[in-house]
């Protein structure tokens, strides 16, 4: 049985930005380490889907660069 994915879902992927710049991927990491401040370390899935939605980033690249360890040393040198 095939389950096919919800228009909602398919809609979302469609306007989600592949290779955001860099400026808006650090301004959703910092977005994402706020809320997860806000919402305790185990809500940090939603505040990474949160950051991802609005600075229109995919999920995925936000996570990678949050487990960058390259990118978040260099971002907190230059906070």
């Amino acid at each position: 049985m095939k389950i096919s994915k919800s228009s909602f879902i398919e809609n979302y992927k469609k306007k989600v930005t592949i290779v955001p710049d860099l400026e808006r991927v650090r301004e959703a990491v910092y977005l994402a380490f706020d809320l997860t401040d806000q919402y305790g370390v185990i809500k940090i899935n939603k505040a990474i889907a949160e950051a991802a939605i609005k600075f229109n980033i995919d999920e995925d690249i936000l996570r990678e660069k949050i487990n960058d360890n390259d990118f978040i040393l260099n971002e907190r040198k230059q906070k």
